[in-house]
């Protein structure tokens, strides 16, 4: 097995732009060198064991221009999520509303009901830790998402002939939206996060997850899941590029403890 390093000078001798951030990785089953882009912009050649320094430096060379093109999307669409402070004033959005939190001093009596959004766009909460702020807010998001989501699939159920589909709304973690598990859970869950997406989105994660669970033939984002797509949102495609952008900057859980302070006396 050649050295990582001689692989690393092979790559230096071809000056490729810094902003690439160029990493070796040797991978034992692979018998090809392939090229990911990470998010963000990353560059990872994965090279077989046996393959020679100057074969991997050709190999990224000859596909220089779609790395570029790749990196240059990528870099573009980095993850810029929000950040939150559980403070009065701070605002969320949640099913295509935005309100604005609004912490009270609860009896224990009252704090079995929240948190809570009203008409008006307040979500009252219990004024209490952040961390625990954070937790009782992304619960609403939860509970608020999974009543949706049973409301809303139904119309693709009865459409697509889908029986015993079970739904959930729980963290996915920080790169999957919504995920369609075949049988035998034969369930649809979404990212809690999604709901405070705008709802054309929030209703483009619903039907891309619901086309895979009418179970089509073929790769899984293939024709049949295309055509399936197309018959139930003709705009999709559209919907996913502006999915892109936006939940790039979405609300994935952070947030500050330490409010920041006021910009001028």
């Amino acid at each position: 097995m050649t050295d990582p390093d001689a692989y690393r000078a092979a790559l230096a001798a071809l000056d490729l732009p810094p902003e690439w951030q160029v990493e070796v990785a040797i991978r034992l089953r692979r018998r090809t060198t392939g090229i990911q882009v990470n998010p963000g912009g990353g560059v990872e050649v994965l090279i077989p064991p046996t393959a020679a320094p100057e074969q991997v430096a050709r190999v990224v060379y000859s596909h220089r221009r779609w790395i570029t093109e790749k990196v240059d999307t990528a870099t573009r669409l980095a993850p810029d999520h929000a950040v939150k402070q559980f403070v009065d004033g701070e605002e969320f959005d949640l099913l295509g509303r935005r309100y604005r939190l609004q912490l009270v001093n609860a009896s224990p009596a009252d704090a079995a009901q929240m948190p809570l959004i009203t008409p008006d766009g307040v979500l009252t909460a219990r004024r209490q830790r952040p961390e625990l702020a954070r937790r009782a807010v992304i619960r609403l998001y939860r509970q608020a998402g999974l009543a949706w989501l049973r409301r809303e699939a139904g119309q693709y159920e009865l459409d697509g002939h889908i029986t015993g589909l079970s739904y959930a709304v729980r963290d996915l973690g920080r790169r999957r939206w919504g995920i369609y598990e075949g049988p035998p859970k034969h369930k649809t869950t979404l990212h809690w996060a999604v709901f405070g997406l705008p709802m054309r989105l929030i209703e483009y994660v619903l039907v891309h997850e619901q086309a895979h669970a009418t179970q089509p033939g073929g790769r899984p984002h293939g024709r049949p899941w295309q055509r399936r797509m197309h018959f139930w949102m003709p705009d999709w495609q559209q919907r996913r590029t502006e999915f892109a952008e936006t939940g790039r900057h979405a609300w994935l859980g952070d947030w500050n403890p330490t409010p920041s302070p006021p910009c001028c006396p």
